[in-house]
Protein backbone atom coordinates (compact mmCIF):
# COMPACT_ATOMS: atom_id res chain seq x y z
CA UNK A 1 0.00 0.00 0.00
CA UNK A 2 1.12 3.40 -0.93
CA UNK A 3 1.74 5.59 1.94
CA UNK A 4 0.07 9.67 1.79
CA UNK A 5 2.29 12.59 1.25
CA UNK A 6 1.34 15.73 0.88
CA UNK A 7 2.00 17.89 -2.18
CA UNK A 8 3.79 21.22 -2.31
CA UNK A 9 1.48 24.15 -2.87
CA UNK A 10 2.03 25.10 -6.47
CA UNK A 11 3.69 29.19 -6.76
CA UNK A 12 1.62 31.42 -9.23
CA UNK A 13 3.56 32.94 -11.83
CA UNK A 14 1.92 36.30 -11.56
CA UNK A 15 1.26 38.60 -8.57
CA UNK A 16 -2.08 39.49 -7.54
CA UNK A 17 -3.06 39.92 -11.18
CA UNK A 18 -6.74 40.32 -12.09
CA UNK A 19 -7.88 36.81 -14.55
CA UNK A 20 -10.50 38.41 -16.39
CA UNK A 21 -11.77 41.76 -17.47
CA UNK A 22 -10.27 44.61 -19.28
CA UNK A 23 -8.33 45.94 -16.20
CA UNK A 24 -6.65 42.50 -16.59
CA UNK A 25 -6.01 43.03 -20.44
CA UNK A 26 -5.08 46.79 -19.50
CA UNK A 27 -2.70 45.49 -16.98
CA UNK A 28 -1.37 42.31 -19.53
CA UNK A 29 -0.39 45.41 -22.42
CA UNK A 30 1.12 47.86 -20.24
CA UNK A 31 2.54 45.99 -17.11
CA UNK A 32 1.75 47.82 -14.45
CA UNK A 33 3.51 46.18 -11.86
CA UNK A 34 6.69 46.83 -13.65
CA UNK A 35 5.73 50.41 -14.26
CA UNK A 36 4.91 50.83 -10.41
CA UNK A 37 7.21 49.00 -8.71
CA UNK A 38 4.81 46.26 -7.89
CA UNK A 39 3.09 48.41 -5.20
CA UNK A 40 -0.24 49.61 -7.14
CA UNK A 41 -2.00 46.47 -7.65
CA UNK A 42 -4.23 46.71 -11.25
CA UNK A 43 -7.76 45.96 -9.41
CA UNK A 44 -7.17 49.24 -7.64
CA UNK A 45 -7.12 50.89 -11.06
CA UNK A 46 -10.89 50.93 -11.45
CA UNK A 47 -11.49 52.70 -8.20
CA UNK A 48 -8.72 55.39 -9.11
CA UNK A 49 -10.70 55.65 -12.64
CA UNK A 50 -13.95 56.19 -10.53
CA UNK A 51 -12.47 59.04 -8.28
CA UNK A 52 -11.27 60.76 -11.30
CA UNK A 53 -14.71 60.04 -12.87
CA UNK A 54 -16.15 61.88 -9.95
CA UNK A 55 -13.65 64.35 -9.77
CA UNK A 56 -14.29 65.53 -13.52
CA UNK A 57 -18.18 65.16 -13.11
CA UNK A 58 -17.57 67.69 -10.11
CA UNK A 59 -15.67 70.01 -12.30
CA UNK A 60 -18.07 70.46 -15.21
CA UNK A 61 -21.30 70.68 -12.46
CA UNK A 62 -19.09 73.64 -10.79
CA UNK A 63 -18.90 75.50 -14.26
CA UNK A 64 -21.95 74.70 -15.41
CA UNK A 65 -23.25 76.75 -12.38
CA UNK A 66 -21.38 79.26 -12.22
CA UNK A 67 -22.24 79.96 -16.02
CA UNK A 68 -25.91 79.34 -14.99
CA UNK A 69 -25.31 82.20 -12.40
CA UNK A 70 -23.45 84.62 -14.64
CA UNK A 71 -26.40 84.08 -17.43
CA UNK A 72 -28.95 84.80 -14.95
CA UNK A 73 -27.37 88.09 -13.23
CA UNK A 74 -26.89 89.34 -17.04
CA UNK A 75 -30.91 88.44 -17.67
CA UNK A 76 -31.47 90.52 -13.73
CA UNK A 77 -29.26 93.40 -15.73
CA UNK A 78 -31.41 93.59 -19.01
CA UNK A 79 -34.54 92.90 -16.68
CA UNK A 80 -33.68 96.15 -14.45
CA UNK A 81 -32.62 98.38 -17.16
CA UNK A 82 -36.16 97.17 -19.61
CA UNK A 83 -38.16 98.09 -15.91
CA UNK A 84 -36.27 101.61 -15.96
CA UNK A 85 -37.15 102.28 -19.58
CA UNK A 86 -40.76 101.39 -19.16
CA UNK A 87 -40.74 103.76 -16.21
CA UNK A 88 -39.06 106.74 -17.82
CA UNK A 89 -41.38 106.04 -21.14
CA UNK A 90 -44.91 106.10 -18.68
CA UNK A 91 -43.53 109.01 -17.13
CA UNK A 92 -43.34 111.26 -20.35
CA UNK A 93 -46.82 109.60 -21.91
CA UNK A 94 -48.51 110.74 -18.73
CA UNK A 95 -46.82 114.38 -19.13
CA UNK A 96 -47.38 114.18 -22.50
CA UNK A 97 -51.04 113.50 -22.10
CA UNK A 98 -51.64 116.64 -19.51
CA UNK A 99 -53.82 119.27 -20.89
CA UNK A 100 -51.08 121.95 -20.64
CA UNK A 101 -48.82 120.02 -22.35
CA UNK A 102 -51.49 119.62 -25.53
CA UNK A 103 -52.03 123.26 -25.01
CA UNK A 104 -48.44 123.82 -25.85
CA UNK A 105 -48.25 121.67 -28.61
CA UNK A 106 -51.31 122.88 -30.60
CA UNK A 107 -50.63 126.81 -30.32
CA UNK A 108 -48.51 126.84 -32.86
CA UNK A 109 -51.22 125.71 -35.13
CA UNK A 110 -54.09 128.60 -33.88
CA UNK A 111 -55.76 126.65 -31.56
CA UNK A 112 -56.51 127.79 -28.42
CA UNK A 113 -58.23 126.65 -24.94
CA UNK A 114 -61.99 127.68 -24.88
CA UNK A 115 -62.47 130.51 -22.45
CA UNK A 116 -65.98 129.93 -22.18
CA UNK A 117 -67.48 126.68 -20.31
CA UNK A 118 -69.29 124.70 -22.34
CA UNK A 119 -72.89 125.19 -22.50
CA UNK A 120 -75.86 122.18 -21.77
CA UNK A 121 -78.37 122.32 -24.23
CA UNK A 122 -81.68 120.78 -23.15
CA UNK A 123 -84.53 119.46 -26.08
CA UNK A 124 -88.25 119.41 -25.08
CA UNK A 125 -90.15 116.93 -26.16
Amino acid sequence: MAKNVSRAPKVSQSSNRPNKGIFAFFDKIFNMDRLLGGEFPASQLRYVLWVSGLIVIYIVSSLNAESLIHKIDKAKFVLEEKRADYTTQKADFMKAGKQSEIIKKVAPMGLEENKVPPTKIVVED
